[in-house]
């Protein structure tokens, strides 16, 4: 969870910063009536669509591991091979 739960976050609030900026940005141009194409034609809104689709995947893989990992019936049995006294 730590390794696919932190990279999953990141690569969220990567893709999620990116799209406020541009969405800021595209009601900053309407505001001030300036012409601007649709947010849509741009590469970047859909680089940041992907990096969230990425991201929350990512997340849910290592909450999913966690889970597995925890499950494990056999988790706290440990065999011993000789007794120290």
């Amino acid at each position: 969870m730590h390794l696919f739960g932190g990279l999953g976050i990141f690569m969220f609030l990567i893709g999620f910063l990116s799209s406020l900026y541009l969405g800021a940005h595209k009601l900053y141009s309407v505001y001030h009536q300036i012409r601007e194409p649709l947010l849509t034609s741009s590469a970047y809104f859909y680089i940041a669509l992907t990096s969230m689709v990425i991201g929350t995947q990512l997340f849910v893989a290592g909450f999913l591991a966690e889970l597995v990992s925890r499950n494990n019936p056999e988790r706290n049995k440990y065999q011993i091979e000789k007794r120290v006294k």
